[in-house]
């Protein structure tokens, strides 16, 4: 789906998988996740790993789906 352009924002990640179940595979309350999903920057590097391996994609890959994620939402501020 990410080479396929579907996916292009962390965000939209979620219209395919729950953040119920990445977060309890993460071990986090749904909660805080939903608060780390709002302000992409309050992920460590640690979760930024850990969430590659659970989608199957490159960490470069990760990063730069948080950081078009932390782009749009901040655009949308203005």
């Amino acid at each position: 789906m990410l080479s396929q352009g579907q996916i292009e924002t962390f965000g939209d990640i979620f219209k395919y998988i729950k953040k119920t179940v990445v977060a309890n595979d993460m071990g986090k309350k749904v909660d805080r996740f939903t608060i780390m999903m709002e302000q992409p920057k309050k992920f460590s590097v640690g979760d930024v790993y850990e969430m590659a391996g659970l989608f199957s994609i490159d960490v470069l890959q990760m990063f730069t789906l948080l950081y078009k994620e932390d782009l749009k939402r901040t655009n949308s501020k203005v």
